[in-house]
């Protein structure tokens, strides 16, 4: 399953810190340049250029030797690196100094479905997910979703979903996921209703189908007998992706 996690921002450092003579101000600007340092060094960890990553994340530290944000980089510096046993060390040390840091919590999550270590993975999306004011909410639900169908709990996942989906209307990978679920479920009209929302993300945001999406369609046109939608889509689904499993799957069907 594809995780889809928030999207690292890139920060040019414009200078040093400033120095003045107010503690104040330049405690701010300890704190923004800690906060420069960590985001070059995530962007770096996007880059796997490691060592520039670890430099900037280092330097972080020398300025604020307790960032609960600059431990969750190194955590995932080390993910990366396949440091398990540094990695998961670091996301506990980032979590224990700010059990508030949503973000980093949300990095050790996916560490630990990676590892498939499901319902440990559940409990901190979980969490992460009580944090009312993090961006794009809805992807952690969708994360959640995804746990719990590692654990053979369908019936929680489409409750996952439908949360997303109340923080995001138009969230395609929720309305994927969920649609998928009431087509395996045999909850047919339902599942329609999703996927219609679906193609209409699709349309106004100039998206392109997914192999799966299309297969979805080809599934619930079959359902209700709409030869001329089922061929639209079976079209559409070996112009794209004439290699993928669903047109195999497709072609056996035929």
């Amino acid at each position: 399953m594809k995780f889809y996690f928030i999207g690292f921002l890139v920060f040019i450092l414009s200078g040093c810190v400033t120095t003045t003579d107010s503690a104040f101000s330049r405690k701010a600007d300890e704190g923004k340049a800690v906060q420069n340092y960590i985001q070059l060094g995530l962007a770096y960890i996007q880059r796997d250029d490691f060592e520039k990553a670890r430099a900037n994340i280092g330097r972080a530290l020398e300025i604020d030797s307790d960032s609960s944000e600059a431990y969750a980089a190194l955590g995932l510096l080390y993910q990366q690196q396949a440091e398990n046993e540094l990695a998961e060390e670091h996301f506990k040390k980032a979590i224990k100094l700010d059990a508030k840091n949503t973000r980093g919590r949300t990095f050790y999550a996916s560490f630990l479905y990676r590892v498939e270590r499901y319902s440990e993975a559940l409990e901190q999306f979980e969490l992460a997910g009580t944090d009312t004011d993090y961006p794009r909410r809805s992807v952690i639900f969708i994360n959640v979703a995804q746990c719990y169908l590692k654990l053979d709990q369908s019936d929680q996942a489409v409750k996952a979903y439908e949360k997303a989906l109340s923080l995001d209307r138009n969230q395609a990978q929720a309305l994927i996921g969920i649609t998928q679920l009431l087509v395996q479920k045999g909850e047919y009209l339902k599942g329609q209703q999703y996927y219609n929302r679906m193609v209409n993300v699709i349309r106004s945001s100039g998206m392109t189908h997914s192999a799966k999406s299309l297969w979805l369609g080809i599934e619930l046109a079959r359902h209700f007998n709409d030869r001329g939608q089922e061929s639209s889509y079976a079209l559409l689904l070996k112009k794209l992706y004439p290699e993928s499993q669903e047109y195999k799957q497709y072609r056996a069907l035929k």
